[in-house]
């Protein structure tokens, strides 16, 4: 409490059983004084004088309380009211008001809401949740830690830029990113397809994916621990003290991933003696994962000069054993690969009248090591075959590097409100890399002998976006107007597609502008029409041109890719009953940058000239009944080469890319089970149609309507067969909400699953999750 004259101002929280409540009504009916809590739970209030003080405070969906407080209660103590929920007003609840979830899926610019906050008590990876959503296929290389790459509306990889809070995730390396990350670290995921958002600013061409950390709840701490098949544990802790009063808060995140993925495959066993190739069924022995992750952060809030101030400061790790290269074509049995950095950060930002400033920093340095030193190789029984004349099991002279990329980020962001209807925004990012390193037993120069990556590489991008976003007509028509600037250069020594130094120097740089337009109509509050058109640019990225120091082999004559894209969606929901959404989408793509697997073992990203395709997803989510919900959604993409002057190429598919996939889930919760607690049962279904990892010509492919049956007109190792998963589980929760004991059976019918470059993934797994939170 604090006095001024013939005043008092006093300070307080306002909670649940689970946390801070937002937008709860504090009031003093007799002074007829009121106000409303913040995002934190949070509020003020200015008192005249008085003995004792009267508080009412209400929150729709809780029993209103009401407390009578001292003058000296106020003096010496926090103000904090818990508020109860009321069972009968609960179903109102939903029909009041939107979440940020749910207004993000609203926007005119189209967005694939994964609500992760919803389901972070099971023992479900960021990974599977993605893949259940209309549109998304992550596609990973292997287990837990393997490379994840999405695929989205017929784009893939860097092409969707990955954000954590609107900040690209470049300078976070291989520690943070989407087949890592605990869905106990997340509010929700914003997927954008197609346009993106001034705010996020980047030079994508399909979309992007948005990691929306929890928000800055008032204290609290949680903790989860996972235990897996394949000898697999995960584990994460989160917590966070503030003090509203004072102004300051400090927090930290951290998790563990670890697993053997000693799982079995499918793979063709040479004979040493004879050269005879047999198909067998192993187990995975050398392909362990883990990786750390720490950081801790602290700062200012609500001051006169700022709105919040963060400093942190991240740590991470990684540990990789290499079973294999772009494919499972031969068996390694001593490379490893780390990757490990301390990175600070630093985010200002304040809102002054119409005028709001973002700026986030950060400079660090990623440390990436390769080891590959075994005189000789291993099959896939684990056996060890020496080989003298060897000096690696990957390569024959093996390799010690030791890269160090260097990174310096800065995203700056205004947002100036121009009236009640327009906002006008404007977003810059620039990116400056440096790499660095050595490796002794390398590629070296022709003429000097001199070690390649001894020689700096450098790399600089900047990106700039400036939009305006308008409402009219009663709010019922919404539009963004959305400009960019790229631009970038590199300086490196060039290689070939086999590693081999051409001690070339290259310089490349340059310059593009791209536009787009993104229109939401509303019929009513709750159904509107949405369509999208932009003109973009993809700048390649750093590791697409560097390499990453491990399987992934640099190739600097990269070109930018270029796309024009156009978008229609629809979409209509009644509360409590079905939502529907249905969405259509055209690409246009000169140079794209695709990832190609190389000499089995290597892959590197090349230009594919010219791409051309449509498509459309369906996403339906219907009540059943009180206690059970079903969702489906499907998708379909027909993406093609064209004028490529080959008569086999001409219509092909684009390899390696799925064309249709489908999921189905079921959800029910019944409440007051056993003492007060609470059980939720799911199953999910997945399907994926046979796709093709390299070039097919079109009258080979099967002639069932749009290709979803029949079989292809050939048989061989290029066709990646069709997938159907089943996984089912459930969580329970006792009396009190702190503690929950989720498990989930995957896969539970082991059926075969192939994912990029055909490699094979894990069959059956069961996994048991404990949560603890503590607010």
């Amino acid at each position: 409490m604090t006095y001024a004259q013939n005043s008092y101002e006093i300070e307080g929280n306002v909670r649940d059983s689970k946390g801070p409540l937002a937008g709860a009504s504090v009031s003093l009916p007799e002074l007829k004084i009121d106000a409303i809590t913040d995002g934190a739970g949070h509020f003020k209030l200015t008192l005249p004088p008085a003995g004792r003080y009267h508080f009412a405070v209400r929150h729709m969906g809780f029993k209103t309380q009401e407390r009578t407080v001292s003058a000296s209660e106020l003096k010496n103590n926090a103000l904090v009211f818990t508020l109860q929920e009321d069972e009968k007003l609960l179903s109102e609840v939903q029909v009041v008001g939107k979440t940020e979830t749910q207004q993000a899926r609203l926007q005119p610019i189209k967005a694939e809401i994964i609500n992760t906050k919803a389901v972070q008590e099971q023992p479900s990876t960021l990974v599977e949740l993605m893949n259940r959503s209309a549109g998304i296929r992550i596609r990973q290389t292997g287990g837990l830690g393997s490379n994840a790459g999405l695929m989205m509306n017929g784009f893939q990889d860097r092409a969707i830029k990955n954000f954590k809070d609107g900040i690209p995730l470049d300078y976070l390396g291989a520690g943070y990113n989407i087949s890592l990350v605990p869905v106990n670290m997340l509010e929700r995921v914003e997927v954008y397809k197609g346009v993106l958002p001034t705010g996020l600013g980047a030079d994508a061409l399909g979309g992007a994916v948005n990691m929306v950390t929890k928000k800055s709840l008032y204290r609290y701490a949680e903790a989860s621990y996972e235990v897996a098949s394949f000898n697999t544990h995960r584990v994460s802790l989160n917590a966070l003290y503030s003090d509203t009063t004072r102004h300051f808060f400090v927090g930290a995140d951290a998790f563990l991933n670890r697993s053997d993925n000693n799982y079995k495959v499918d793979v063709i066993v040479t004979d040493q003696e004879t050269a005879a190739r047999t198909p067998a069924t192993v187990r995975l022995f050398h392909n362990q994962f883990t990786n750390y992750y720490t950081e801790a952060y602290g700062g200012l809030t609500n001051l006169r000069w700022a709105d919040e101030l963060r400093a942190g400061v991240t740590w991470f790790r990684i540990n990789r054993q290499n079973q294999y290269g772009s494919s499972m074509s031969q068996p390694f049995g001593a490379s490893v690969s780390r990757q490990y950095s301390v990175i600070p950060t630093l985010r200002y930002r304040k809102k002054f009248g119409r005028l709001g400033i973002d700026q986030f920093l950060t400079a660090s340095n990623i440390h990436t090591e390769q080891v590959d030193t075994a005189r000789g190789t291993y099959n896939w029984y684990g056996k060890f075959i020496p080989s003298p004349s060897r000096e690696g099991e990957i390569t024959m002279r093996g390799s010690l590097s030791d890269i160090k990329f260097s990174y310096f980020t800065s995203r700056t962001h205004f947002g100036y409100q121009i009236g009640e209807k327009h906002l006008a925004e404007l977003n810059v990012v620039s990116t400056n890399i440096g790499r660095t390193g050595r490796d002794p037993r390398g590629l070296t120069l022709p003429e000097t002998g001199q070690d390649i990556l001894s020689l700096p590489a450098r790399y600089y991008k900047i990106v700039g976006a400036a939009g305006v976003q308008s409402v009219f007509l009663n709010e019922k028509l919404t539009n963004n107007l959305i400009a960019k600037f790229f631009h970038y250069n590199t300086s490196t020594i060039n290689v070939d597609i086999y590693g081999t130094a051409l001690g070339e120097h290259r310089y490349t740089s340059e310059n593009s502008f791209g536009i787009a337009e993104a229109i939401k109509f509303a019929l009513t509050s709750n159904t509107f029409f949405r369509v999208s058109a932009e003109a973009a640019t993809r700048l390649p990225e750093q590791d697409e041109m560097f390499g990453d120091g491990n399987f992934h082999r640099s190739n600097f004559l990269l070109k930018p890719e270029k796309s024009t894209n156009i978008n229609l969606g629809f979409r209509t929901e009644k509360r409590g009953s079905y939502a529907l959404e249905v969405n259509s989408f055209y690409r246009i793509t000169r140079d794209l940058i695709l990832k190609m697997p190389i000499d089995f073992l290597f892959t590197q990203n090349q230009n594919v000239e010219n791409v051309k395709g449509l498509g459309f997803e369906t996403d339906l989510t219907v009540s059943l009944t009180h206690w059970l919900r079903a969702n489906g959604n499907f998708t379909y993409q027909d993406f093609r080469l064209f004028d490529t002057a080959n008569r086999l190429k001409e219509k092909a598919r684009l390899r390696n890319t799925p064309y249709f996939f489908a999921n189905l889930g079921l959800n029910s919760t019944f409440n007051h089970v056993g003492n007060g607690g609470k059980i939720h049962l799911y199953y999910f279904f997945t399907f994926v149609r046979e796709y093709y990892l390299d070039y097919v010509p079109k009258s080979l492919e099967p002639d069932g309507f749009l290709g979803l049956w029949g079989k292809a007109k050939f048989e061989a190792p290029n066709i990646i067969p069709n997938q159907a998963l089943h996984s089912a589980g459930f969580t329970y929760n006792p009396a009190g909400g702190r503690f929950s004991v989720g498990f989930q059976a995957k896969n539970f019918l082991n059926a075969r699953v192939y994912d990029n470059f055909r490699i094979q993934n894990a069959g059956r797994s069961l996994h048991l999750k404990l949560t603890y939170t503590l607010k």
